[in-house]
């Protein structure tokens, strides 16, 4: 509970006292957030979580610094994938950067006997520079002096920007970061509005600096991922100067923008926004003059500021500068879709701008709806539509194309709304088209075209009858036909078509015949097994159009052998183990196929083919798990999937024997704990000799042997023999030493 209490006191101490040193310089507040601590023992995880919480209360109450919630530096974190194990300098001037930082603050904590060490690292995210990069150790009895030290180091480190040499952080080779342009400032009454123009490839956001004066120090305000910025809450006739960096997905910061002043001042009100309409890919806004009160001549309005955003925007950008007398605007190039929120702005002569208007929002009218077209028409296609709703269309324009993401021609402009129909001739036969329709006002803007419709235009010679697919068969399936029609269709080939599902998809041409073969076998390459294919025909006339597709037919070709079943293994039985499984139900069984997954293998091996039911596998190891799985191979060379699983285990070398111990060292007298296996009826002693190597030495029934010589070294281990002739690990050695 000390070291907690230590370590925030610490906290709140060390920053009590920067706060102090610079409650008075009021012109610069950089922005500083805290990385969590980490704990690098398991006696400091207790505590080390408060530590980051702690720091950032004891710094906000310094009135200092602007503190960066810790929860935004979390979130950092997570979005990068980053943990706090693995974080090194450049992920932190990397999340720095990312949260508009100046410092960050990160470190470990250190908890044990000896007591408790602190890891503090003071990190300038500009100059890319490490401040701090110390180890305070306390205990209770110098407690107080560690703290006026911390303070005192962090002070110093803060006010001079002094740097430790060693710790520079190298730079990054990337591209530089280019800064904004076209930065504009303007006020309202209590308020500052910035916008500028950035390339937004690779950048991630927008760093805003402000100082009191064009040539003093500018200290990071404010990030913002959007081009322009609102400096809100403002005194009136407050003037301040602005400069922009842009921050890239990197992490790398722009050059800082030339300076821009700006300053709130006594504006106009803001206009009275009465109405939005859609419009074709636009929008019309209405408003009306608010008249000023007072005599102050900066109240007037002497122009209008038109302001757009998407409902899934937060800023809104400048899309129209209207002089005093305007009480109208249409918005175009729009997309429709897209629901676009607007307000307006007065400014008076001096460019101070009023508060926003309220906000409206619209929709730029819609694509007209879906046509309607009729098929089976021979070589024309009747096309109609419903009428367009918008007050300001002015015609159609119809278009046609023969796939449906494929290039769409225009196949006709109708002037007027009142017409709703067409008709489209001089098509081909048998042939898929596809239309859309948009509608057009003045100027030549049209919508966005309607969904596109399609239509077949009328058959061509008939589709084969009667088909027939004979399965059943290894691998291959034969299809049979009669050919319909007339001669006067002068059918000249068939075509055939598998598929994969009965719905129709993926659509393959096995191949092209003369019309007078009724019969196709489709087996190159060679079908699966136990599979159905789904069949489509079609006959091709003298002039190359194509009749539809028949009916759809299907056949499963011949199943493989089932699964094996009732596979067993014996257990138990010293180095193999017998197999068996019942004989498959098929009478053109071939032969069986045997597969192992020994100790540590990944995948089952193929050790033998047998044609009886019953296998013997031999020379496996001791007390191992063998998995076995077996499959059928018929005489056609189907194979089945394989049989259930089943685990065996050879028999194991008994127990290591426990308790070898020296109970009589005089008269050198060992004895040993009996195992518990019920088989293991012999023990065997061993001896090493002079060569280092241990020979036997004797085989007993009793759990007590006494070594024959009473001279000498004599190092012994014990081993326990079973029944089945397998013999354990040796035991821990004793040592008889000469006496």
């Amino acid at each position: 509970m000390f070291k907690k209490i230590v370590l925030l006191s610490v906290v709140a101490l060390l920053l009590s006292l920067a706060g102090r040193a610079f409650a008075d310089d009021s012109s610069f507040r950089p922005r500083l957030g805290c990385v969590p601590f980490m704990a690098t023992t398991l006696q400091a995880m207790a505590f080390t979580e408060d530590i980051s919480s702690s720091l950032l209360n004891s710094v906000d109450r310094s009135r200092y610094f602007e503190i960066i919630e810790r929860k935004k530096i979390e979130q950092f974190l997570e979005l990068e994938g980053l943990r706090l194990d693995n974080l090194d300098h450049e992920s932190i001037l990397k999340i720095g950067a990312k949260a508009g930082l100046d410092y960050v603050v990160y470190g470990s904590v250190n908890a044990g006997e000896s007591g408790t060490s602190v890891d503090i690292n003071l990190l300038s995210v500009r100059t890319r520079k490490v401040l701090l990069k110390e180890t305070f150790s306390m205990s209770q009895s110098d407690f107080s002096q560690k703290l006026l030290e911390i303070a005192r180091v962090l002070v110093e480190r803060v006010t001079r920007g002094t740097n430790q040499p060693q710790a520079f952080v190298p730079d990054v080779a990337v591209a530089p970061v280019k800064s904004p342009h076209a930065v504009e400032a303007s006020g309202t009454a209590s308020s500052i509005r910035l916008r500028w123009q950035s390339d937004m490839k690779q950048i991630a956001g927008f760093n805003i600096y402000r100082s009191a004066s064009s040539a003093g120090q500018y200290s990071l305000h404010a990030t913002t991922t959007e081009m322009s910025f609102t400096d809100e809450n403002m005194k009136l006739n407050e003037e301040f100067y602005y400069r922009v960096a842009a921050v890239s997905q990197s992490g790398k910061t722009s050059e800082l923008t030339p300076p821009v002043k700006g300053g709130t001042a006594i504006a106009p009100p803001p206009p009275i926004f009465m109405n939005i309409e859609p419009d074709i890919k636009g929008s019309r806004l209405v408003w009306r003059h608010r008249p000023s009160t007072g005599s102050d001549s900066r109240t007037e309005a002497k122009g209008y500021r038109i302001y757009r955003r998407q409902t899934d925007e937060t800023a809104f950008k400048l899309v129209a500068h209207l002089p005093v007398d305007a009480v109208s605007y249409a918005d175009n190039g729009l997309n429709e879709g897209v629901k676009y929120i607007y307000t307006i702005t007065a400014h008076n002569g001096d460019g101070t701008e009023s508060e926003y208007s309220s906000k409206l929002g619209i929709a730029p009218l819609p694509a007209p709806n879906t046509i309607r077209a009729s098929a089976g028409k021979i070589r024309h296609v009747p096309l109609s539509w419903d009428r367009y709703a918008g007050e300001l269309a002015e015609g159609y324009v119809l278009f046609r194309s023969d796939k449906k993401d494929g290039t769409y021609a225009v196949v006709a402009r109708l002037d007027g709304i009142t017409a709703t129909n067409y008709t489209d001739r001089e098509l081909a036969d048998n042939t898929t088209y596809w239309y859309r329709l948009s509608v057009y006002k003045r100027g030549g803007v049209e919508t966005a075209p309607s969904e596109p419709v399609s239509v077949i235009t009328r058959d061509v010679p008939p589709a084969p009858v009667n088909v027939r697919a004979i399965g059943a068969q290894p691998r291959k399936v034969t299809l049979t036909w009669q050919l319909a029609g007339t001669p006067e269709d002068e059918i000249k080939s068939v075509t055939v078509y598998r598929m994969m599902d009965e719905k129709g998809a993926a659509l393959e041409k096995l191949g092209e015949i003369p019309a007078r073969q009724n019969e196709f076998v489709d087996e190159k390459p060679a079908l699966q097994d136990k599979t159905t294919y789904y069949y489509r025909l079609a006959v091709r006339n003298s002039g190359g159009a194509m009749s539809q597709q028949s009916m759809i037919v299907s056949a499963t070709t011949k199943s493989p052998p089932g699964n094996p079943t009732n596979v067993t293994g014996t257990s138990g039985d010293v180095r193999k183990s017998d197999l068996s499984w019942d004989k498959n139900h098929e009478s053109d069984i071939k032969e069986y196929q045997i597969f192992i997954k020994r100790p540590d293998a990944v995948d089952f091996v193929e050790i033998r083919a047998v044609s009886e039911n019953r296998y013997q596998d031999v020379e496996l190891k001791n007390g191992v798990e063998y998995a076995y799985t077996i499959r059928a191979v018929d005489k056609d060379g189907l194979v089945s999937g394989f049989s259930r699983q089943v685990v065996i285990k050879t028999k194991p070398l008994p127990e290591k024997v426990n308790g070898f111990t020296i109970v009589d060292a005089a008269k050198r007298i060992v004895s040993w704990k009996s195992n518990q296996e019920k088989d293991v009826r012999n023990y065997s002693i061993y001896r090493k000799n002079f060569l280092g190597i241990y020979q036997k030495a004797a085989t007993v029934q009793a759990t007590q042997w006494q070594v024959d010589e009473v001279k000498g070294n004599v190092e012994l281990y014990v081993t326990a023999l079973d029944d089945s002739g397998l013999e354990s690990e040796p035991s821990d050695t004793v040592l008889f030493k000469e006496r």
